[in-house]
């Protein structure tokens, strides 16, 4: 019911908070509807289910538009070809992000473990209302993620009907959409279906990187929090003090654990869509700048905010990661250690060295992911621009 479906993101009451596995809520019901899951009963039944989701929609898509690319390369407008090519890309990336999280869905179960064990520390209710409202946020940004990827579908689809064209020209053996009005309509809808799917998996691989991201900040924070509250109580005597710092020590230690279940999958997803994201970038500005028509113009216009979505946010979040690993450092640096004992003095040294090494997050351990180097590679599609405009190739074209 859809009271059911919006409670996760319900404002936080002390008696019923959820936890940081419930981040993944949303994530998790796309993950069971395109066939990522695992289920615990009619198993035979979900997999033969899922084999067909994802034979159509991962792979007959870069195959049929393969197909009728080349078929009909003689009839494409430069705007259609456009369309056709920044898909066709796209199209090709994205059974390999499926691919790459669904031979490490293990990492996934493994990672919320960890997250179920670093909520155990969260003792202090404000630390679990803060948890809470992260988790709210989490959910939020794949409703927010779902509006931008279904809108570019749409878009797409009614900008094309608008204009008697079908919206991406995959190739489709059983119906000639030529051939009569009620065909044409077949086809078109089988399409928006079939991205709709299709652009749910992109959703799927695009929008986890930044749900880890999210949530492991919030732990970082708390973990901030807990090390600047080290022997500030009076009452407690040096043995607790201890603990209290060998505590924040496990906790910082869950934290690194946490980040190398999901790096390997991050680092080749990210890889992948950094790949995409400077050809793709540079078809569509092509497109929007020399032929576009006023409806492709907003259906491309959709689809440069989707390609946006899919690296920046999680580049960002990086960027804020990196600074909150700095400001745990300075934190465990000007802590209340100078009338502590010595024991504490060592163990604090051995946390400060710890929280030295940020943590830090690579796209197929090559570069850095940072917004910095989401910027060269977009940087990359202008430079494609300038170049199409230079040589006039976009004249010649039309």
């Amino acid at each position: 019911s859809a009271i059911m479906i919006f409670n996760y993101l319900r404002k936080p009451t002390p008696s019923n908070l959820l936890g940081s596995p419930e981040a993944f809520r949303y994530f998790e019901y796309g993950m069971f509807l395109m066939g990522w899951w695992s289920p615990q009963k009619h198993k035979t039944l979900y997999y033969i289910a899922a084999a067909c989701i994802m034979a159509w929609s991962v792979v007959y898509l870069p195959i049929g538009i393969s197909i009728s690319f080349l078929k009909d390369i003689r009839n494409f407008s430069p705007s259609e070809l456009l369309t056709v090519l920044q898909l066709f890309f796209n199209s090709v990336g994205m059974p390999f992000k499926v691919l790459f999280f669904n031979l490490s869905t293990w990492r996934f179960h493994k990672a919320k473990e960890l997250l179920g064990q670093l909520d155990k520390r969260c003792s202090r209710p404000e630390e679990r209302i803060e948890v809470h409202r992260w988790v709210v946020h989490c959910n939020k940004a794949y409703l927010v993620y779902l509006v931008i990827y279904i809108s570019y579908t749409i878009s797409t689809f009614l900008s094309a009907v608008a204009a008697a064209q079908l919206p991406w020209r995959i190739y489709n053996p059983f119906v000639d959409w030529r051939r009569s009005r009620q065909n044409f309509w077949i086809a078109a809808v089988h399409e928006t279906m079939l991205m709709l799917f299709s652009v749910t998996h992109t959703l799927l691989s695009d929008i986890y990187p930044l749900l880890y991201g999210l949530i492991l900040r919030v732990h970082i924070k708390l973990l901030r929090l807990r090390v600047e509250g080290l022997c500030t109580d009076p009452g407690k005597s040096e043995e607790e003090n201890q603990v209290d710092l060998i505590n924040c020590i496990k906790d910082h230690k869950l934290i690194q654990e946490f980040t190398q279940m999901i790096r390997p999958v991050i680092a080749r997803t990210i890889f992948v869509q950094f790949l995409l994201i400077g050809i793709c970038l540079g078809l569509s500005m092509i497109n929007l700048l020399f032929f576009a028509d006023i409806w492709t113009g907003f259906a491309t216009v959709a689809y440069i905010n989707g390609l946006m979505v899919q690296t920046f946010p999680f580049c960002f979040v990086c960027d804020l990661i990196k600074a909150d690993c700095d400001h745990l450092e300075m934190a465990v640096f000007h802590s209340n250690w100078l009338s502590t004992s010595r024991r504490y003095k060592t163990s604090l040294l051995y946390f400060l060295q710890n929280t030295q090494t940020p943590i830090a997050f690579t796209a197929g351990y090559i570069f850095p992911i940072s917004t910095s180097t989401n910027i060269s590679v977009a940087k990359l599609a202008f430079t494609v621009v300038t170049f199409v405009n230079q040589l006039n190739i976009a004249e010649r074209l039309k």
